[in-house]
């Protein structure tokens, strides 16, 4: 006797969910990093100070802008999604021109860390935009055939040009 095993349905995560969760992961251990080195203390680390991860509002709209992006599935998901490029954007222009790129207060370990932050960030804003372009291109058009009697069906069998 023979058992088969029914098909399992698995379920793709999305990029951008799974990239979103590395930014998470990189700025809580940044935060961490940040205390654990002097570098910020436990008020700022996630704060407008903070000079290894991203500060918790910007966080919580990463957060928030990846689910709405991610959970509605029409058009709609493109104003979320867009924001969050944008944001994203603007959170790795701000690390290079807000001081705390190499700031002198860093080790050079630290500034490593700083530039993979922002590597995970501009990810984040790149699959971002990835889902804009994804729910707004138009569907691709059907192909009709010129001659629709031809392909029709509404000849019968074994009539056809001789």
């Amino acid at each position: 006797m023979t058992t088969t095993s029914a098909p399992v349905a698995t379920r793709r995560t999305p990029p951008l969910a799974l990239a979103l969760s590395g930014l998470l992961l990189t700025d809580l251990a940044g935060g961490l990093i940040a205390v654990a080195s002097g570098v910020n203390d436990w008020s700022s680390a996630w704060g407008g100070s903070a000079l290894l991860a991203a500060p918790l509002p910007m966080i919580a709209g990463q957060v928030v802008l990846t689910w709405l992006a991610l959970r509605l599935r029409s058009r709609w998901a493109a104003l979320p999604a867009a924001l969050l490029a944008l944001a994203c954007l603007v959170s790795v222009a701000s690390g290079f021109f807000d001081g705390g790129l190499g700031n002198d207060a860093l080790a050079p370990a630290h500034a490593a860390f700083q530039a993979f932050l922002l590597a995970v960030t501009g990810v984040v804003g790149v699959l971002a935009a990835a889902r804009v372009r994804a729910v707004t291109r138009k569907p691709a058009a059907r192909l009709t055939c010129p001659a629709p009697a031809c392909c029709s069906g509404s000849r019968r069998r074994g009539r056809g040009r001789s």
